[in-house]
């Protein structure tokens, strides 16, 4: 299993958790994936980025990127994270796309069933 670097997306049974996971889907479906691994925790879990490659050469997308361009994810601000990262989340933010849509989205870090 490998944990996106930088992105922390809604959990099952959060609002967009689901939307998350099926997009996240749909992105790396029947592609090939790049994983460039930033580090290994406890039980070999991995944290990293995630490129799925189409078959053509422009077919490349991050899928944490992706994730937080489109409003199904926060960026970590708990961890390092990138400028990249947090001007895509401001950008989803202003649009008021995905779980921005919510008066006030909870991010998963602070989120209880």
């Amino acid at each position: 299993m490998v944990y996106l670097w930088g992105i922390q997306a809604p959990r099952p049974g959060q609002p967009f958790g689901a939307a998350a996971t099926e997009v996240a889907g749909r992105i790396c479906e029947e592609k090939r994936l790049h994983v460039a691994a930033r580090r290994a925790g406890p039980e070999g879990r991995i944290t990293g980025s995630v490129v799925a490659e189409g078959k053509e050469t422009s077919g490349r997308e991050d899928v944490g990127r992706a994730l937080i361009r489109l409003g199904l994810a926060w960026q970590d601000q708990r961890r390092p994270s990138s400028a990249q990262l947090r001007s895509l989340e401001q950008e989803a933010r202003r649009g008021e796309v995905g779980l921005w849509q919510q008066e006030a989205p909870t991010p998963p870090w602070a989120w209880r069933e």
